[in-house]
Parts: C-alpha cells; sequence; structure tokens
C-alpha cells in the first residue's frame, strides 16, 4: 500500500487550497453578475382576482406594493409583498409566482360577504369580520343585516338562515337580525306589502323551537290584524304561552294588548 507524505499533503493543501477558493470567489462574481443583469428587472406585474373584481382596485394594489416589492426575479421578496397585500381588507389570501424572466403573477383571494355585521363592517363566510365599503359588497342591498356579540357571530348568521327559510315559504323576507345582551332575538322581517314587523323570540329556544314559533306567528297575523284592526309593528314573542303586540297606532304595550295564538292562554312567559 502505498503511502502519501505528510510533505505532499501540505503541498496539495497549500495549492489547492487556495484554487478552490479562488474557483467559489469567481463563481459567486459571475452569479451576482448574472442576476444582476437589466433583463431580470421585474417589469410585468399581472394581478388575477379571485372574488369581487370591483373591490379591489389596481391602484391599490401598487399601493400596497410601492417600497415592498424591491430586487429583481430573482431577489425580489415576495413574502414582504404578499404580507403588504393582505393589509387590503377585502384580501383572503395571497398568491405569488415568479414568471421567467421579468414578471411576477398575483392571484388575490378576495373575501366572500355573507351579511352586514354590526354597525356597517362585513361579515365573510369563513367568519371573518372585516371593515370595508358595505356598498361595493352590497350594490342592490340584498344581504342582510346582523349583529350581536361578536363570538357568536355565525351562530346568528346560521339562525338568520333558518328563519329566512322559513319566511320564504309564505312570501316574507328577513331584513335583519339581533341576538341582544338581554337574551332574545330580534328579527325584523318585511310582508309582501313592503311593510317591517319587528318580532322578539327568545334566545333560548332550540332553533328548531324558534322556526316553528316564527312561523305560528306569521300564520296567525291575519287573524291579528282583523282583531286589531290593523297590521301589528311590533311582537314579543317570549312568553310561553301568548304573545304580545304593539298595536298598529303604536300605543304603549299593556295587557290588554297580550293576543295569544290558537290553543293557549295568557299567563306566564
Amino acid at each position: 500500500m502505498k503511502r502519501i507524505s505528510a510533505g505532499t499533503l501540505s503541498f496539495f493543501a497549500d495549492k489547492l487550497v487556495p484554487m478552490m477558493l479562488a474557483g467559489a470567489l469567481l463563481l459567486s462574481a459571475a452569479t451576482f453578475w448574472f442576476i444582476q443583469r437589466p433583463v431580470f428587472l421585474l417589469r410585468h406585474v399581472d394581478v388575477v382576482i379571485e372574488g369581487n373584481k370591483e373591490a379591489v382596485s389596481v391602484e391599490e394594489v401598487a399601493q400596497a406594493l410601492k417600497g415592498n416589492l424591491h430586487g429583481n426575479y430573482f431577489t425580489a421578496s415576495l413574502g414582504s409583498a404578499a404580507a403588504s397585500l393582505k393589509d387590503i381588507p377585502w384580501v383572503k389570501d395571497v398568491a405569488i409566482v415568479r414568471e421567467w424572466p421579468n414578471s411576477l403573477q398575483i392571484e388575490l383571494v378576495l373575501h366572500e360577504p355573507i351579511a352586514i355585521w354590526g354597525d356597517g363592517k362585513l361579515l365573510a363566510r369563513d367568519g371573518t369580520i372585516f371593515v370595508a365599503n358595505p356598498d361595493v359588497a352590497d350594490p342592490n342591498g340584498q344581504l342582510p343585516r346582523i349583529n350581536g356579540p361578536e363570538q357568536k357571530r355565525m351562530r346568528i348568521y346560521d339562525q338568520y338562515r333558518r328563519f329566512e327559510a322559513v319566511c320564504e315559504q309564505y312570501g316574507y323576507h328577513v331584513v335583519s337580525l339581533d341576538l341582544e345582551d338581554f337574551g332574545g332575538w330580534i328579527v325584523r322581517f318585511k310582508r309582501p306589502d313592503g311593510k317591517t314587523l319587528k318580532l322578539t323570540l327568545k334566545e333560548g329556544d332550540s332553533p328548531e323551537a324558534l322556526d316553528e314559533k316564527l312561523k305560528e306567528v306569521i300564520l296567525n297575523l291575519p287573524r291579528l290584524k282583523d282583531r286589531l284592526g290593523g297590521e301589528p309593528l311590533e311582537m314579543d314573542a317570549r312568553y310561553a304561552k301568548g304573545v304580545a303586540v304593539v298595536k298598529p297606532a303604536a300605543e304603549q304595550e299593556t295587557d290588554e294588548d297580550m293576543e295569544h295564538l290558537p290553543g293557549v292562554s295568557k299567563d306566564g312567559r
């Protein structure tokens, strides 16, 4: 077996190591020179929007990227750019990909509003509450208005959908739904004649019981209208037996204003 002397190893170390370092430096310099070529400067940024295209403008995207998109095809920080775009209220998710040799493609996934929340915020399908112009989200006034404890927002929306399904069977439409701190559901629904009725229901009831109570109220509205001499303005159905009614003349509620659905007596909530 042939042995390599220490002197030979020292020779190779003295000669090869500097050569290898020089080669690495040369490669690094060449790489730096290559990626800095003008051909790689970003010249095109294509934006694809998934959702309401009226909600986010090209100007908003450009403003968000301003100061957050530096470098070229190789050096641009896509993470920084994506973070700046997520600051746009409508934007739910961002995907950015590089396109050879000098372009980026940005895909913006926008929130899908399902309701107007509280004082004009928007509730998205995934439960996110965000601040944006409600007129852009709902130009035709079709979104319901709901409100209540924020942590119960999706429960409130689910109950709205149940109430709306009941109302649609009879030509009615839920305009708004509130879950108040005192423990009551406040439903405002529009009748076929365009007038709005306010109905209070008990929070503790099951969704199925609430649906039945709403259905019962709607079916008895014609009878109440005949008895009161006009359609009621407000009704409180939190009672176990009976419904309190505010008469068409907007009188203050008294015991005489307590109406009772068929088969129930006058006592007790």
